[in-house]
Protein backbone atom coordinates (compact mmCIF):
# COMPACT_ATOMS: atom_id res chain seq x y z
CA UNK A 1 0.00 0.00 0.00
CA UNK A 2 2.82 2.39 0.94
CA UNK A 3 4.53 1.76 -2.35
CA UNK A 4 1.30 2.54 -4.24
CA UNK A 5 0.91 5.96 -2.59
CA UNK A 6 4.55 6.73 -3.26
CA UNK A 7 4.13 5.79 -6.92
CA UNK A 8 1.01 7.98 -7.24
CA UNK A 9 2.80 10.90 -5.67
CA UNK A 10 5.75 10.48 -7.95
CA UNK A 11 3.46 10.29 -10.98
CA UNK A 12 1.62 13.37 -9.87
CA UNK A 13 4.85 15.32 -9.56
CA UNK A 14 5.91 14.25 -13.00
CA UNK A 15 2.65 15.30 -14.67
CA UNK A 16 2.04 18.49 -12.68
CA UNK A 17 2.93 21.87 -14.06
CA UNK A 18 6.33 23.11 -13.06
CA UNK A 19 6.44 25.13 -9.86
CA UNK A 20 3.07 23.96 -8.37
CA UNK A 21 3.51 20.30 -7.37
CA UNK A 22 1.90 20.76 -3.95
CA UNK A 23 -1.27 22.33 -5.41
CA UNK A 24 -1.69 19.43 -7.81
CA UNK A 25 -1.45 16.93 -5.00
CA UNK A 26 -4.05 18.71 -2.95
CA UNK A 27 -6.33 18.98 -5.95
CA UNK A 28 -6.01 15.31 -6.73
CA UNK A 29 -6.71 14.28 -3.16
CA UNK A 30 -9.72 16.52 -2.96
CA UNK A 31 -11.11 15.02 -6.13
CA UNK A 32 -10.67 11.51 -4.78
CA UNK A 33 -12.34 12.33 -1.46
CA UNK A 34 -15.24 14.02 -3.21
CA UNK A 35 -15.66 11.04 -5.51
CA UNK A 36 -15.60 8.62 -2.59
CA UNK A 37 -18.33 10.52 -0.73
CA UNK A 38 -20.47 11.24 -3.79
CA UNK A 39 -19.85 14.99 -3.78
CA UNK A 40 -19.99 16.75 -7.22
CA UNK A 41 -16.55 17.76 -8.43
CA UNK A 42 -17.74 21.00 -10.14
CA UNK A 43 -17.58 19.76 -13.70
CA UNK A 44 -19.62 21.74 -16.23
CA UNK A 45 -22.98 20.09 -17.03
CA UNK A 46 -23.89 20.46 -20.67
CA UNK A 47 -27.66 20.32 -19.85
CA UNK A 48 -27.74 23.06 -17.18
CA UNK A 49 -29.12 25.66 -19.67
CA UNK A 50 -32.41 23.79 -19.72
CA UNK A 51 -33.15 25.01 -16.19
CA UNK A 52 -32.78 28.67 -17.23
CA UNK A 53 -34.89 28.11 -20.34
CA UNK A 54 -37.69 26.51 -18.34
CA UNK A 55 -37.70 29.43 -15.89
CA UNK A 56 -37.94 31.96 -18.74
CA UNK A 57 -40.71 29.96 -20.39
CA UNK A 58 -42.68 29.86 -17.15
CA UNK A 59 -42.31 33.63 -16.69
CA UNK A 60 -43.43 34.27 -20.27
CA UNK A 61 -46.49 32.06 -19.86
CA UNK A 62 -47.37 33.85 -16.63
CA UNK A 63 -47.10 37.24 -18.34
CA UNK A 64 -49.32 36.10 -21.23
CA UNK A 65 -51.93 34.81 -18.81
CA UNK A 66 -52.03 38.12 -16.91
CA UNK A 67 -52.18 40.09 -20.17
CA UNK A 68 -55.09 38.00 -21.43
CA UNK A 69 -57.09 38.48 -18.23
CA UNK A 70 -56.51 42.26 -18.27
CA UNK A 71 -57.44 42.54 -21.95
CA UNK A 72 -60.71 40.71 -21.31
CA UNK A 73 -61.52 43.06 -18.44
CA UNK A 74 -60.75 46.10 -20.64
CA UNK A 75 -62.95 44.79 -23.45
CA UNK A 76 -65.81 44.22 -21.05
CA UNK A 77 -65.48 47.75 -19.65
CA UNK A 78 -65.38 49.25 -23.18
CA UNK A 79 -68.48 47.33 -24.24
CA UNK A 80 -70.32 48.48 -21.13
CA UNK A 81 -69.38 52.12 -21.80
CA UNK A 82 -70.51 51.84 -25.43
CA UNK A 83 -73.81 50.36 -24.33
CA UNK A 84 -74.39 53.24 -21.92
CA UNK A 85 -73.56 55.76 -24.66
CA UNK A 86 -75.97 54.13 -27.12
CA UNK A 87 -78.70 54.08 -24.50
CA UNK A 88 -78.11 57.76 -23.74
CA UNK A 89 -78.26 58.64 -27.43
CA UNK A 90 -81.42 56.61 -27.87
CA UNK A 91 -83.03 58.30 -24.89
CA UNK A 92 -81.94 61.78 -26.00
CA UNK A 93 -83.46 61.33 -29.46
CA UNK A 94 -87.08 61.85 -28.35
CA UNK A 95 -86.03 64.70 -26.06
CA UNK A 96 -84.20 66.44 -28.92
CA UNK A 97 -87.22 66.00 -31.15
CA UNK A 98 -89.53 67.47 -28.53
CA UNK A 99 -87.16 70.37 -27.92
CA UNK A 100 -86.89 71.11 -31.64
CA UNK A 101 -90.68 70.96 -31.99
CA UNK A 102 -91.10 73.37 -29.10
CA UNK A 103 -88.63 75.80 -30.69
CA UNK A 104 -90.37 75.51 -34.05
CA UNK A 105 -93.70 76.32 -32.43
CA UNK A 106 -92.20 79.27 -30.58
CA UNK A 107 -90.57 80.57 -33.78
CA UNK A 108 -93.82 80.39 -35.71
CA UNK A 109 -95.70 82.05 -32.86
CA UNK A 110 -93.14 84.87 -32.77
CA UNK A 111 -93.54 85.53 -36.49
CA UNK A 112 -97.32 85.65 -36.17
CA UNK A 113 -97.07 87.91 -33.15
CA UNK A 114 -94.87 90.42 -34.98
CA UNK A 115 -97.11 90.30 -38.04
CA UNK A 116 -100.18 91.07 -35.92
CA UNK A 117 -98.33 93.90 -34.21
CA UNK A 118 -97.33 95.46 -37.55
CA UNK A 119 -100.90 95.10 -38.84
CA UNK A 120 -102.29 96.63 -35.65
CA UNK A 121 -99.96 99.61 -36.08
CA UNK A 122 -101.18 100.00 -39.70
CA UNK A 123 -97.62 99.65 -41.03
CA UNK A 124 -98.03 96.71 -43.39
CA UNK A 125 -97.29 98.86 -46.45
CA UNK A 126 -94.02 100.14 -45.01
CA UNK A 127 -92.81 97.14 -42.97
CA UNK A 128 -92.70 93.65 -44.43
CA UNK A 129 -91.90 90.36 -42.72
CA UNK A 130 -90.70 87.04 -44.12
CA UNK A 131 -89.62 83.86 -42.39
CA UNK A 132 -87.27 80.95 -43.04
CA UNK A 133 -86.78 77.86 -40.84
CA UNK A 134 -84.15 79.63 -38.72
CA UNK A 135 -84.64 83.30 -39.53
CA UNK A 136 -87.24 86.06 -39.52
CA UNK A 137 -86.57 89.05 -41.77
CA UNK A 138 -88.20 92.40 -41.00
CA UNK A 139 -87.67 95.03 -43.69
CA UNK A 140 -88.36 98.76 -43.11
CA UNK A 141 -88.72 101.21 -45.95
CA UNK A 142 -86.13 103.87 -45.32
CA UNK A 143 -88.75 106.58 -44.88
CA UNK A 144 -90.16 104.80 -41.81
CA UNK A 145 -87.12 104.90 -39.55
CA UNK A 146 -85.25 107.79 -41.22
CA UNK A 147 -85.75 110.99 -43.14
CA UNK A 148 -84.17 111.29 -46.55
CA UNK A 149 -80.37 111.48 -46.33
CA UNK A 150 -80.44 111.26 -42.52
CA UNK A 151 -79.58 108.67 -39.86
CA UNK A 152 -81.69 110.02 -36.98
CA UNK A 153 -84.23 107.41 -35.86
CA UNK A 154 -87.85 108.43 -36.24
CA UNK A 155 -90.37 107.74 -33.50
CA UNK A 156 -92.78 105.92 -35.82
CA UNK A 157 -90.29 103.00 -36.16
CA UNK A 158 -89.68 102.67 -32.43
CA UNK A 159 -92.72 100.55 -31.48
CA UNK A 160 -91.75 97.76 -33.88
CA UNK A 161 -88.13 97.91 -32.73
CA UNK A 162 -89.26 97.74 -29.10
CA UNK A 163 -91.33 94.66 -29.93
CA UNK A 164 -88.29 93.02 -31.49
CA UNK A 165 -86.09 93.98 -28.54
CA UNK A 166 -88.57 92.44 -26.09
CA UNK A 167 -88.64 89.22 -28.12
CA UNK A 168 -84.84 89.08 -28.17
CA UNK A 169 -84.51 89.74 -24.44
CA UNK A 170 -86.91 86.89 -23.66
CA UNK A 171 -84.96 84.55 -25.97
CA UNK A 172 -81.29 84.71 -24.95
CA UNK A 173 -80.18 82.37 -27.76
CA UNK A 174 -81.50 84.65 -30.47
CA UNK A 175 -79.03 86.72 -32.49
CA UNK A 176 -79.86 89.84 -34.51
CA UNK A 177 -78.43 91.32 -37.67
CA UNK A 178 -79.06 94.90 -38.82
CA UNK A 179 -78.16 95.95 -42.36
CA UNK A 180 -78.55 99.29 -44.12
CA UNK A 181 -79.20 99.63 -47.89
CA UNK A 182 -79.46 102.58 -50.26
CA UNK A 183 -80.30 103.10 -53.92
CA UNK A 184 -77.70 103.92 -56.56
CA UNK A 185 -78.13 107.68 -56.30
CA UNK A 186 -74.88 109.15 -54.95
CA UNK A 187 -74.74 111.25 -51.81
CA UNK A 188 -71.97 113.58 -50.82
CA UNK A 189 -72.44 115.60 -47.64
CA UNK A 190 -70.16 116.56 -44.80
CA UNK A 191 -71.84 113.93 -42.60
CA UNK A 192 -72.10 111.18 -45.25
CA UNK A 193 -69.52 111.39 -48.04
CA UNK A 194 -71.04 108.32 -49.75
CA UNK A 195 -73.80 105.75 -49.47
CA UNK A 196 -71.44 103.52 -47.52
CA UNK A 197 -71.39 105.91 -44.59
CA UNK A 198 -75.15 106.53 -44.81
CA UNK A 199 -76.14 102.84 -44.85
CA UNK A 200 -73.72 101.97 -42.06
CA UNK A 201 -74.87 104.87 -39.89
CA UNK A 202 -78.53 103.90 -40.25
CA UNK A 203 -77.85 100.26 -39.34
CA UNK A 204 -75.76 101.36 -36.37
CA UNK A 205 -78.51 103.66 -35.11
CA UNK A 206 -81.09 100.85 -35.17
CA UNK A 207 -78.66 98.55 -33.37
CA UNK A 208 -77.99 101.20 -30.73
CA UNK A 209 -81.71 101.55 -30.06
CA UNK A 210 -82.04 97.79 -29.57
CA UNK A 211 -79.12 97.90 -27.12
CA UNK A 212 -80.82 100.72 -25.24
CA UNK A 213 -83.84 98.43 -24.86
CA UNK A 214 -81.83 95.67 -23.23
CA UNK A 215 -80.34 93.56 -26.03
CA UNK A 216 -76.70 92.72 -25.32
CA UNK A 217 -74.29 94.21 -27.91
CA UNK A 218 -72.58 90.84 -28.46
CA UNK A 219 -75.79 89.48 -29.94
CA UNK A 220 -76.03 92.12 -32.68
CA UNK A 221 -74.26 92.33 -36.05
CA UNK A 222 -74.25 95.60 -38.01
CA UNK A 223 -73.57 95.93 -41.75
CA UNK A 224 -73.85 98.69 -44.33
CA UNK A 225 -74.09 97.62 -47.97
CA UNK A 226 -74.72 100.97 -49.69
CA UNK A 227 -76.35 100.20 -53.08
CA UNK A 228 -74.61 96.85 -53.61
CA UNK A 229 -77.45 94.59 -52.41
CA UNK A 230 -80.45 95.86 -54.38
CA UNK A 231 -83.75 94.07 -53.99
CA UNK A 232 -84.90 95.13 -57.47
CA UNK A 233 -83.15 96.98 -60.31
CA UNK A 234 -82.64 100.72 -59.75
CA UNK A 235 -84.34 101.54 -63.03
CA UNK A 236 -87.03 103.92 -61.80
CA UNK A 237 -88.33 105.71 -58.77
CA UNK A 238 -90.30 102.71 -57.53
CA UNK A 239 -87.29 100.40 -57.76
CA UNK A 240 -85.03 102.86 -55.99
CA UNK A 241 -87.62 103.31 -53.23
CA UNK A 242 -87.77 99.55 -52.69
CA UNK A 243 -83.98 99.33 -52.42
CA UNK A 244 -83.71 102.06 -49.79
CA UNK A 245 -84.37 100.02 -46.66
CA UNK A 246 -83.16 98.81 -43.29
CA UNK A 247 -83.38 95.09 -42.66
CA UNK A 248 -83.54 93.44 -39.27
CA UNK A 249 -82.83 89.72 -39.11
CA UNK A 250 -83.82 87.60 -36.15
CA UNK A 251 -81.72 84.43 -36.13
CA UNK A 252 -82.27 81.38 -34.00
CA UNK A 253 -79.51 80.41 -31.60
CA UNK A 254 -76.79 78.02 -32.75
CA UNK A 255 -77.74 75.42 -30.12
CA UNK A 256 -81.28 75.27 -31.52
CA UNK A 257 -79.99 74.77 -35.07
CA UNK A 258 -77.50 72.15 -33.83
CA UNK A 259 -80.32 70.25 -32.15
CA UNK A 260 -82.33 70.25 -35.37
CA UNK A 261 -79.34 69.08 -37.42
CA UNK A 262 -78.45 66.24 -35.03
CA UNK A 263 -82.08 65.12 -34.97
CA UNK A 264 -82.24 65.14 -38.77
CA UNK A 265 -79.04 63.10 -39.01
CA UNK A 266 -80.31 60.53 -36.52
CA UNK A 267 -83.37 59.99 -38.69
Amino acid sequence: MGNAFAFAAARTRMTSPAGIPHFTKVQTRAARIAQRHGIPTGRYDDNSWLITLSDLTLLLLSFLAVWYVKSQELNAATQAANSVTRMAQTDSGPRNTLAASAHDADWSALKEEIEKFIAGADMTRDVSIAAAPNEILISFKDTVPFASGKADLRTQAMPVLEKVAAAAVSRPAMRLGVSGHTDDQPISTAEFPSNWELSSARASRVARYLIEKGVHPERIEVQGFADHRPRVPNENRTGRGANRRVELRLMRGSEVVATQNSDAQSR
